[in-house]
């Protein structure tokens, strides 16, 4: 999994950093029991997924972020996520990701979300 995530800490929050371009249904199929094991031995920390070199996402992957946000949220802890792609943020849209998980541009702008 270390070629398509790289999981590190930033300014007191949990970074998962999405390393492939095409992250859909077969990615987080494959991905998704490492992720939640990632974050349930960290205790579901604040985290923010950093989706910056995606330019193909499905809504699959919205899905389990819905479910990581729903487990973070009930350990009292905040999610964000990281997104510059047009395409990728037009889906966000108009899915209404961002009404319930917010997005940002850069990953100083999610921790600063995340520190409050």
């Amino acid at each position: 999994m270390d070629d398509m995530f790289n999981l590190y800490e930033h300014r007191g929050v949990l970074v998962v950093e999405v390393l492939v371009q095409k992250f859909d249904f077969l990615v987080i199929s494959e991905c998704s029991r490492y992720l939640r094991s990632c974050l349930e031995k960290r205790e579901y920390p604040s985290t923010v997924f950093d989706i910056g070199r995606v330019v193909i996402i499905d809504s699959s992957v919205f899905g389990f972020l819905l479910e990581i946000y729903k487990t973070v949220t009930k350990k009292g802890n905040k999610i964000a996520i990281v997104c510059r792609d047009r395409l990728v943020l037009n889906a966000m849209n108009l899915l209404t990701l961002p009404q319930i998980i917010p997005v940002f541009d850069t990953l100083e702008a999610a921790a600063d979300h995340l520190a409050v």
